[in-house]
């Protein structure tokens, strides 16, 4: 449910705090923001395991390596090799199984050998590319495994007349060359009519004309059979596996992985009362319990650093987004988000296919990369095993540009800001900041958002390693000129070096911690509640409340603010936060004590001189422990984001939405029926002087008054550090709502005409007290 933003829980987030002065009850903020002032840097959203299924998401540590590594190889090869018509040539053609075989028994121009198959050659070829892993299609839809499968009704590489295990050779090669291991497995099977009717009652549309046959139940277990013992075996016959890509977990083309979780079991455990039961002979078990394992109860028992997609009905660790488009908007923060793409048409090999052009290949990495993603790059060998030239040229030029500009892709994080679409994005590492600029970005000069409380130490030309003149503006943005935009078009990469971190440091990290009560029986002492990971917590020995955590910075110094990851989200702790010098007289820095909120990681930021900072619980709900997963404090000024909001007229019960979801620059804000689209979602980032950015979750883009025009529609725009970009939230007279006041102009947001029509502009207008001019800030 919704909860309004509460005036003590938005003064929780505002840097206008201090210790000295009693939290006030209301959102006081100047007439008028100084646009030279500069903004402080942004923290990076914490991404925070889950569990579904009774499988818990691999925590950040075990994901570091896929995160770092920024670039895959993705090779897509199997029988469909042979025809040469891409991967889906079986379904596509409708080739029954019987034909189909004969792709790899009969020797024709069309059969698939492996006669040409070096996989050491494609391990070369993967770090020529600069990647740092590879993953290879140990099943596709076709059904047939590239090494020898014990499941009597399999189709596999160890049968004549290859005889061989593919996988093996590839695992060692790969292996051998310093790369990590990925796998690819899909649990579809077009050799199985019960694919399209695991119920025997209903078969869906196919292209082979499979018809409702009650038998079919019985040849789908079959199926599921003989994935259970696949995944078995490719988890315990190769060593340790790195990434696992689950493709096809849905039932005959229809409907998400999700949709068939009921039929695949990709859980933990598996159901005893399944209508589709898993024989012994292909079972797996719990060590601990003897439990009967579901498909990532196989995966976690036998290779329990693996990371895995979501592909399967499980959520996985990582998110995937698939296909050739140009990753748009904002950057995906609070999450691992895995770009694959072909470069080739189809994902197998197809005979005659053009390749994508080095231009668009570049499009697709970098802005993958600057919107904190990762890419998997697919090449389709031929039915030999050989990779075609055109391909392997086109992957070795990716190369060719990350010996020249690694530094600002191979373990970055995307941002500190946020991407302009078609235009540039940035990427950052410790202390040093990327801006890369795109094609379509004119002129060799550029002005950087503000840097905050930073010092520039040097710029530079990334690809050249030459330094590049700058200077740095009032405002905290640096301006830099010179900038050679012909030597790399596709992608002129910038270094700009501070005299400390990008992101504001947390300094709790590895500091002595101590709690009035511990859960010592399972490890949740309080020294995990500052050891950087969101996977591990301190947790109280019982459900009181009272309890509390304290940390030790080692020396009293500034503080500017906390960032507490609670164990649970959706549930509503209450707290006070408080500083000391002596470890014995307290003075209170935030006071959640009758917060409403629920979100899961809560940000306040403050002004205070503190060596002990002591976390208090003061409300729980029933069945509720006091337990932190992360307690970090900060003493640089920092921004962040304070939660996702939706933003509701009171006149029409309308939402603040970006027009036709664009992501645009220049997109117009309309009224909307809430539907739960990002584009009617709001991040609210606090500036230095208690008023708000308001960030489009689908964008990226702020809110904005486009100019000095009474009545003019409001907009969305790149952040440019304006303060027509700032927003003050102004208590209503009714309680509950605010009016959202541009610190620029004065003027309100304002539905036009007080219409209560869906598409009606919001547009900025003198103060009237109108109830069209109150707006409702409800978390989600």
């Amino acid at each position: 449910m919704s909860e309004p933003i509460s005036r003590r829980r938005m003064l929780s987030g505002m840097a206008a705090m201090t210790v000295v002065a009693a939290v006030s009850p209301t959102l006081a903020t100047p007439a008028h923001a100084a646009t030279s002032s500069p903004q402080p840097l942004p923290l990076l959203p914490l991404r925070i395991p889950k569990s579904e299924l009774g499988v818990e998401q691999q925590s950040n540590e075990k994901l570091q390596w896929l995160q770092d590594a920024k670039l895959g190889m993705f090779i897509h090869w199997g029988v469909y090799s042979g025809p040469a018509k891409g991967e889906w040539y079986m379904e596509n053609s409708a080739v029954t199984p019987e034909n189909y075989k004969k792709y790899f028994t009969d020797a024709t121009s069309e059969q698939f050998t492996a006669s040409a198959y070096q996989p050491a050659d494609w391990a070369q070829l993967a770090k020529d590319m600069g990647a740092k892993y590879t993953v290879l299609t140990t099943r596709h839809h076709e059904g047939f495994a590239l090494w020898p499968s014990t499941h009597p009704n399999a189709f596999h590489a160890g049968q004549a007349p290859m005889q061989r295990d593919l996988v093996g050779e590839y695992v060692t090669a790969v292996r051998d060359a310093g790369l990590k291991v990925g796998l690819y497995f899909s649990p579809m099977s077009w050799r199985y009519p019960g694919y399209y009717d695991v119920t025997g009652t209903n078969c869906l549309p196919n292209k082979w004309g499979y018809t409702t046959d009650p038998a079919h139940k019985e040849n789908a277990r079959i199926m599921k059979n003989e994935v259970y013992q696949q995944v078995k075996e490719l988890m315990t016959k190769y060593g340790k596996i790195d990434d696992i890509y689950f493709d096809g977990g849905w039932l005959g083309q229809q409907g998400a992985d999700a949709d068939a979780a009921f039929f695949w079991e990709p859980g933990k455990v598996r159901d005893s009362a399944n209508q589709w039961p898993v024989d012994a002979a292909y079972s797996d078990a719990d060590s601990a319990t003897g439990s009967a394992l579901g498909v990532m109860g196989v995966v976690r028992k036998h290779q329990p650093d693996v990371v895995v997609n979501p592909r399967s009905g499980w959520m996985g660790d990582y998110i995937s987004e698939e296909g050739g488009s140009i990753p748009t908007g904002a950057m995906r923060t609070g999450l691992l988000s895995e770009k694959n793409f072909t470069i080739c048409g189809t994902w197998g090999y197809k005979a005659g296919a053009t390749v994508m052009s080095f231009g668009t290949i570049m499009n697709i990495l970098v802005n993958s990369w600057v919107r904190n993603m990762v890419c998997l790059l697919n090449i389709g060998p031929d039915r030999t095993g050989t990779v075609p030239a055109d391909q392997a040229a086109a992957v070795r030029r990716v190369g060719s540009f990350l010996t020249s500009c690694g530094q600002a892709v191979y373990g970055t994080r995307g941002g500190p800001w946020q991407p302009v679409d078609g235009k540039y994005g940035f990427t950052s590492k410790d202390n040093t900041f990327y801006i890369h600029l795109l094609p379509g970005y004119s002129g060799t000069s550029f002005t950087t958002p503000s840097i905050g409380d930073a010092q520039v130490t040097r710029v530079f030309d990334v690809a050249a390693g030459t330094d590049l003149p700058y200077t740095v503006g009032a405002d905290g943005g640096v301006t830099i000129t010179g900038i050679n935009r012909t030597r790399i078009p596709e992608d002129s990469v910038v270094g700009v070096t501070l005299d400390r971190s990008v992101q504001p440091a947390d300094i709790a990290a590895g500091k002595t911690a101590t709690a009035d009560s511990e859960e010592t029986s399972k490890g949740n002492t309080a020294a995990k509640a500052v050891d950087g990971s969101t996977a591990t917590r301190w947790c109280a020995n019982d459900g009181s409340t009272g309890h509390w955590l304290k940390v030790d910075l080692g020396s009293t110094r500034p503080l500017t603010g906390t960032r507490i990851s609670w164990e649970l989200d959706k549930t509503n702790y209450r707290y006070k936060v408080e500083g000391s010098t002596d470890n014995s007289t307290w003075t209170t820095l935030v006071d959640n004590t009758a917060t409403p909120g629920t979100r899961q990681v809560q940000t306040a930021a403050f002004q205070a001189q503190a060596r002990y900072v002591r976390v208090t619980v003061t409300g729980l709900p029933a069945g509720v422990y006091a337990s932190i997963r992360n307690l970090e404090v900060y003493d640089r000024p920092f921004t962040a984001d304070l939660g996702t909001y939706k933003v509701i007229n009171r006149k029409s019960g309308k939402a603040l939405d970006v027009a036709n979801a664009s992501t645009a620059d220049g997109a117009t804000l309309i009224q909307w029926p809430y539907g739960g689209g990002t584009n009617q979602q709001w991040s609210l980032l606090p500036n230095i002087d208690g008023s708000f950015r308001l960030v489009n979750a689908k964008s990226g883009k702020l809110l904005q008054s486009p100019d000095g025009t009474q009545g003019a529609t409001l907009t969305q725009l790149s952040d440019n550090g304006g303060d027509n970009q700032w927003w003050k939230l102004v208590p209503s007279a009714t309680s509950g709502y605010y009016r959202l006041v541009n610190v620029r102009t004065g003027w309100c947001a304002d539905v036009a005409n007080a219409s209560t029509a869906d598409g009606a502009n919001v547009i900025q207008w003198p103060s009237t007290g109108g109830s069209n001019q109150d707006w409702q800030v409800l978390a989600l």
